[in-house]
């Protein structure tokens, strides 16, 4: 897990957690190297499945993330409340328990929350979402 998570210095309340990731520490072979999170690449599923526990297990995560098929849009989905996958470009939680997940390449990820730590989301930035209002 060396040089695989990212841990943010942001003024967050302490109960709200964020990270990145980089590509190491999975099972997904080149040219996915090796801890690839997108179902939509071409990579094998399962590794893509068993890299996504890997990193839920390291983060000791509450729940599995609110994971998205991102398309470079506007559209914001309620944590724990969306099926899978919906296509949106952002994910929010009300309340403990609920975990966020965007994934980014060339894109920004922007993380949110409120002071009392009851509000949070996890947006995929790029040009067409923040001029389309991702944000807002």
């Amino acid at each position: 897990m060396t040089n695989t998570l990212i841990y943010p210095c942001w003024p967050a309340p302490q109960r709200v957690r964020a990270a990145a990731t980089t590509r190491s520490g999975g099972v997904s072979p080149e040219p996915f190297d090796s801890l690839n999170l997108g179902l939509g690449t071409g990579d094998d599923p399962a590794r893509v499945l068993d890299n996504r526990h890997r990193l839920a297990r390291w983060l000791e995560l509450p729940t599995e993330p609110a994971w998205l098929d991102q398309v470079h849009g506007d559209g914001v989905v309620e944590a724990g409340e969306c099926g899978f996958a919906p296509k949106a470009d952002a994910a929010v939680a009300f309340g403990p328990g609920r975990v966020c997940a965007v994934m980014t390449a060339d894109c920004l990820p922007v993380l949110l929350c409120d002071l009392a730590a009851s509000r949070v989301a996890a947006v995929h930035a790029g040009w067409r979402g923040l001029a389309g209002g991702v944000l807002e």
